[in-house]
């Protein structure tokens, strides 16, 4: 190492001194057993180069400890992350010591990367105490991240290179509720609490617009398109939109006629949905930023003339010039479709101008005169064609499914029966969990309610108790329903949407964790039990949060009492052969109180992938079981290592997604938390082939979406295939459009 060189700041040379670093070593190891300084600092030395930066040294060592971190030596992880939070620290104070509150908002302010909102002069002239703010902020929690949480969070969430942990989150908290209502200072230092001890996380878009001038806190939309040039112009512009205001968009052609039917009194023969498609397509593509790209899942039903051309249009058997890989596409079925599998039938298709009123009793829960009317239409022969009922499931879903990962099915009579909304539901967002009733969006209607907007936030099951539920989930209603009524979005429709509903969407993560913490796996009567418990009484924190504001400021404009409002009382039965159907909670005299007073929110609850979400507190994603204790996730082309929560505590505890058949157990866990949802549920299934001579079979894929269907859930998201080097064929979680 003699005669080694580094370039100071000011460009000057001088000779390599490791006593530095030995020194920042030594700090960032403290008294962590199972690290060797020696060890790192002789690995460091395979990276060192001649002239090379003094700030290099740094980044060095964490590469060699991030390298090192294994699960036999997990300790190098922490050490990583301390020397992170050291050059962090350095970086925003010029020292290792965090500043003042108040400096950090004013040099944030002042340098434009915060709001003035949050300027600390402003927000204690609205009434904020702010000593209280500076004497709760607890920079101790920044040591509780790992090193790639800490890095998700400061690059994925940052908006500049000169924030920390604790004060981005106090900005956040800040922002949230510096105009609130009532006891504002309160419900900040609440809302930092929760979200720096990981109690709640928050979706992409609003971690990156708190603490800025942007109101871009919507994840998803939805919308509906017409038959008629009119509802595709306001759609094409409703996409550009949105996209660009980076929300993902799910979007309905069902309406749109089919490919031959006749239009302008039979002159002109329909040219169909493929040039819909495509129009999205680059709807989408024409508000890509800094290469990232919008997404779409476009949603079409079963009996659609063009379904087998559509499950086409990401095949590798397509013609690459005719794919449109870049949109996912979301398949409408009900009870029929499975049925005509199960009794060796056909599935008919039929154009929506031949048959009008089928869309009509599609989404309705009336599946009965669904079926009735559609035999009427086959006895009269108007079907286009017809296609062998078990080839739709075995070779267009699930290989389909198989191959792309970008085929869904929703189970839209399980929507329109076990939801609050009163008028029909036809479609959901692009992660197929957010569902809500909308009418195709027109030109001429543009302050109609016609854009669905989806807003949310995460609940940590794994250490949120039961006991704790009140209070988090009173958080959460209050924060997503005042975020939501700030915000200004780019379409008419949309703020129109926000003003009548108030729909918010409340899910939970860590459930992986929360099973392995007390020793139980997916499937067990005792897992299913707890959850069970866990689930009711996060439901009825969302409704009495919502009641209580609705009493504080007015139920939202368009609710309705119904005895759908319950979710006790709308979810399929067949779930009480899992679980007991025993109430815990008083939902009686909450009803009562709902009927006289209504809700502040039309809908409540949904379970997005939270895949981006649950990486800075290191959370297992959603409902999921884990791959495996450490996974290597590639984001935004940097591989980041990441460890399940107390992995070696809990190595012998964890379910694993490819280790069994974990599907049907895995639904199991879905199904009970869809009885206490309102909307719907981002799941994904898993096949690994080394458990059946190398294969995926097409009727297991359909199996468990059979199981899925029966049990009542309401749609299921990736499939998700091992593949032998262990990696998956689709990286599992929301689409970048989504950012959930």
């Amino acid at each position: 190492m003699s005669q080694i060189y580094v370039t100071k700041a000011n460009g000057e040379l001088e000779l390599l001194d490791l006593s530095k670093g030995t020194a920042s070593l030594k700090w960032a190891i403290g008294d962590l057993t199972g690290v060797s300084l020696s060890d790192i600092e002789i690995q460091s030395k395979l990276h060192v180069f001649n002239k090379m930066s003094t700030s290099y040294i740094t980044d060095i060592y964490i590469k060699t400890c991030d390298d090192m971190a294994t699960l036999r030596n997990p300790n190098y992880d922490i050490v990583a992350r301390n020397l992170k939070l050291q050059r962090l620290y350095k970086r925003v104070f010029g020292k290792v010591k965090p500043s003042t509150l108040s400096k950090f908002l004013y040099d944030r302010v002042g340098d434009k990367h915060y709001s003035n909102n949050i300027n600390p002069l402003v927000i204690m002239a609205d009434g904020i105490d702010f000593q209280k703010l500076e004497e709760v902020i607890d920079h101790k929690r920044d040591f509780t991240f790992s090193s790639s949480g800490l890095d998700a969070l400061i690059n994925g969430y940052g908006v500049c290179d000169m924030e920390t942990p604790q004060f981005m989150y106090m900005a956040i908290a800040i922002d949230t509720f510096r105009d609130y209502h009532m006891t504002p200072t309160k419900y900040i230092i609440d809302y930092y609490n929760a979200l720096s001890t990981f109690k709640i996380t928050l979706p992409t878009p609003e971690m990156k617009a708190l603490r800025t001038n942007s109101t871009d806190y919507a994840s998803c939309i939805v919308m509906r398109m017409g038959d008629s040039l009119d509802s595709w112009k306001a759609v094409s512009n409703a996409v550009i939109d949105h996209t660009a205001a980076s929300a993902g968009c799910g979007v309905d052609i069902a309406d749109v006629a089919s490919i031959g039917d006749l239009v302008k009194n039979g002159k002109i023969s329909h040219s169909g949905k493929l040039p819909i498609l495509k129009s999205i397509d680059t709807d989408i593509g024409k508000t890509s930023q800094n290469g990232r790209r919008g997404a779409a899942t476009a949603y079409i039903n079963f009996f659609d003339p063009e379904i087998e051309t559509i499950f086409a249009l990401k095949s590798p058997r397509m013609p690459v010039e005719d794919r449109i890989n870049d949109l996912s596409y979301g398949i409408k079925v009900n009870q029929l479709a499975y049925t005509r599998a199960n009794t060796g039938g056909v599935i008919s298709l039929f154009s929506t101008r031949v048959a009008p009123k089928l869309l009509e009793l599609f989404y309705s829960d009336d599946v009965k005169a669904f079926t009735e009317y559609y035999e009427e239409l086959e006895a009269q022969e108007l079907y286009s064609a017809q296609i062998d009922a078990k080839t739709f499931w075995e070779r267009s879903v699930a290989v389909e499914s198989a191959e792309t990962s970008s085929y869904y099915i929703i189970n839209i009579d399980e929507i329109n029966s076990n939801t609050p909304h009163t008028k029909p539901i036809t479609m959901a967002n692009i992660c197929i969990e957010y569902m809500t009733a909308i009418e195709p969006l027109s030109m001429d209607a543009p302050d109609a309610p016609d854009v669905g907007v989806c807003v949310l936030g995460n609940v940590n099951q794994g250490t949120v108790s039961i006991e704790e539920l009140p209070h988090i989930t009173d958080l959460l209603v209050r924060a997503q329903s005042h975020l939501m009524q700030r915000q200004v979005h780019p379409t008419p429709q949309a703020n129109a949407y926000v003003k009548a509903t108030h729909d918010i969407g409340i899910g939970l993560s860590n459930h992986a964790f929360w099973l392995a913490n007390q020793g139980l796996r997916y499937g067990q009567p005792e897992a299913l039990e707890k959850h069970d418990e866990w689930m009711e009484h996060f439901s009825f924190g969302l409704y009495s949060s919502s009641l209580q504001l609705a009493i504080e400021l007015g139920k939202a404009p368009a609710f309705e009492y119904h005895d759908k409002v319950r979710p006790y009382h709308r979810y399929n039965k067949h779930v009480d052969e899992l679980v007991s159907p025993k109430w815990r909670c008083d939902w009686g005299s909450l009803d009562e109180a709902i009927k006289q007073t209504g809700l502040y929110n039309c809908g409540l609850s949904m379970v997005p992938p939270a895949e981006t979400s649950a990486g800075p507190s290191n959370q297992t994603t959603g409902l999921e079981p884990i791959r495996d204790l450490l996974t290597i996730k590639d984001k935004s082309g940097i591989n980041y290592k990441q460890f399940a929560p107390d992995a070696i505590r809990l190595a012998d505890k964890y379910d694993f997604a490819y280790d069994r058949d974990i599907n049907k157990d895995f639904i199991k866990h879905v199904v009970i938390t869809q009885k206490w949802i309102d909307k719907g549920i981002s799941a994904n299934t898993f096949n690994n082939p080394e458990l059946n001579n190398g294969k995926v079979l097409a009727k297991d894929i359909v199996s468990d979406l059979f199981f899925l269907k029966y049990y009542g859930g309401k749609g299921k998201y990736y499939q998700n295939v091992k593949l032998p080097d262990e990696q998956e064929l689709q990286i599992t979680g929301c689409k970048e459009g989504c950012s959930v």
